[in-house]
């Protein structure tokens, strides 16, 4: 079972711009990456990949093509592959559209399924691909993010040592996630203690008293949310019932003139789930 994750925690680790993680009754300081660090982390993944390549490394798509030619994966499971992807991105905004929570949920399932089988065709090219030119180049870029951001000291003056780098690994890419996660930083971007003072700075960055560069990655998504939340707020006639809700106002759509309660499409998708027990196929959200 996850633990529950509370905007007010997400809030203040964002603002200090570093996470505390505790192991064994010991401290260690899990630092926020700069924008600068990120682009930087991106420079050097790029440079590792011409080195691999340089080395003879093949790239992934080198290995694709020679997978094909031994049978190891084919061009119906590539094709299949897309129309799936395209199959997920478009069923989600067909969700968005539905309002009975029935009907959403048997269309949430069936959009899980569809996750299940292409994670299944994603892990298969992954590991035809897992000694590429990327994926050796990635693998040296998370080494170096570990060791980059993990420290003894909230001052970030003492790293971690190598030894620890293997049990912490783990926690950075949880808490990366939760950090980095949509709704977290909705909810805690609508907290008062940052909304009412973000609608009332005239300069987003004297919220944190940085440069650009020098803004966090997790602060640049609490700014940018909250940007869109006010706009949303700004310019878009709210229903009564779902205001105060940062999720629901983000995701809210205002209906279109003519459009009413405009439902032939979502109708028609629900018809052909039905006749085809429950199948979603990707022509069913052509139209």
């Amino acid at each position: 079972m996850k633990d529950e994750v509370f905007p007010s925690q997400v809030l203040l680790e964002i603002s200090r711009g570093y996470s505390i993680f505790t192991v064994n009754n010991k401290n260690y300081y899990f630092k926020h990456f700069s924008i600068e660090e990120m682009l930087e982390l991106e420079e050097f993944e790029k440079n590792q990949m011409i080195v691999a390549q340089k080395s003879g490394i093949k790239t992934r798509t080198e290995l694709v093509k020679d997978a094909m030619k031994y049978g190891a994966w084919t061009q119906s499971e590539e094709d299949k592959l897309t129309s799936i992807e395209w199959t997920i991105n478009n069923s989600l905004k067909a969700l968005d559209k539905m309002s009975d929570p029935v009907t959403r949920r048997g269309f949430s399932t069936q959009i899980e399924k569809q996750r299940e089988e292409l994670n299944q065709l994603q892990n298969k090219k992954d590991k035809i691909a897992a000694y590429s030119a990327e994926s050796l180049a990635q693998q040296k870029r998370v080494s170096k993010m570990i060791q980059n951001s993990l420290f003894n000291d909230k001052e970030f003056k003492k790293p971690i040592q190598l030894k620890d780098v293997e049990i912490l690994g783990a926690l950075v890419f949880s808490k990366f996630a939760e950090l980095a996660n949509k709704d977290n930083l909705l909810r805690a971007s609508y907290l008062s203690y940052f909304f009412e003072v973000f609608m009332a700075t005239k300069n987003c960055l004297d919220l944190f008293q940085v440069k650009f560069m020098d803004l966090t990655i997790f602060q640049k998504g609490l700014i940018s949310y909250s940007r869109a939340l006010l706009n949303k707020m700004q310019n878009t006639k709210i229903p009564e019932e779902i205001y105060g809700d940062p999720i629901k106002m983000f995701n809210y759509v205002e209906p279109k003139e003519n459009e009413g309660n405009k439902s032939e499409g979502i109708d028609d998708i629900k018809r052909k789930m039905k006749s085809r027990g429950g199948e979603l196929k990707a022509e069913d959200l052509l139209s």
